[in-house]
């Protein structure tokens, strides 16, 4: 098992395309939405725009959505990118059984998504008080709790790191599972929404927002879930997704 999870490690790492999402992510995430829009020009555009006692509770939560794209394509690429270049045979040749190929896999990304999305959103933070510091403003003390954020967080990125593969295992194609990543919660689950209507916060997707949503919101106040059942209805989503795909991943040809 330790054989097959250096080799996954080292095959996340060994790729140009996870510097260079990881990047784009950092730079669009950190650079341009925390340090220049939130942080150096303020949301409303005035030296008190966004100065809030819960403005690092939403910089923090803002930075953990928007970077959950980025690690789920990752994991994404780390699945097809085997079956499109046909490394998968030697993947599973490493490991003595088609479980631990699958449970190495998975350990791997979701080890990854974790540091990665912890130390974007540190960055995140430290680059929105620079933007504050260098447009002349003074932030108030700020009420925060970062076991509730982080937490929260951690576990929004897990859960599209691991739909990511998910998607990736039962396309088996780059194109395919990206329509499905992006189109999926943008236009399906909102379609789909018209007619479930207010069985809709059920969806996947859905309840995965409301997991990553402020007390206190407009939109957390308006939703009928609160964090704590949307957490239960994301995991159980999850979880029979992934013994779903790992079952397919057991039967179906590799090839």
């Amino acid at each position: 098992m330790l054989a097959t999870l250096k080799a996954e490690y080292r095959k996340i790492f060994s790729v140009r395309s996870t510097y260079i999402i990881s990047t784009l992510g950092l730079l669009l995430v950190g650079g341009l939405l925390s340090f220049y829009v939130e942080g150096y020009w303020g949301k409303s555009g005035s030296a008190a725009g966004n100065l809030m006692p819960s403005a690092l509770n939403e910089i923090a939560m803002n930075a953990f959505s928007t970077i959950s794209i980025f690690v789920a394509i990752i994991a994404l690429l780390q699945v097809v990118h085997e079956y499109r270049h046909n490394t998968i045979m030697y993947t599973l040749t490493i490991a003595n059984s088609r479980t631990k190929a699958f449970a190495a896999k998975v350990f791997a990304l979701i080890s990854f998504t974790t540091v990665f999305v912890l130390f974007c959103t540190a960055v995140c933070v430290g680059l929105y008080l620079l933007g504050v510091e260098l447009r002349g403003a003074t932030l108030p003390e700020q009420v925060i709790d970062w076991n509730s954020i982080v937490g929260r967080g951690v576990f929004y990125n897990i859960a599209y790191t691991m739909l990511g593969i998910i998607i990736a295992y039962l396309s088996r194609n780059i194109a395919a599972a990206i329509a499905i990543l992006l189109i999926v919660p943008t236009t399906v689950e909102p379609l789909l929404g018209l007619l479930l209507k207010s069985k809709a916060i059920y969806l996947p997707f859905a309840a995965l927002e409301k997991v990553i949503m402020i007390e206190g919101s407009p939109a957390f106040v308006q939703g009928e879930l609160s964090v704590s059942k949307a957490l239960a209805v994301a995991t159980g989503y999850l979880v029979v997704g992934i013994l779903i795909t790992w079952q397919l991943f057991l039967r179906r040809d590799a090839n």
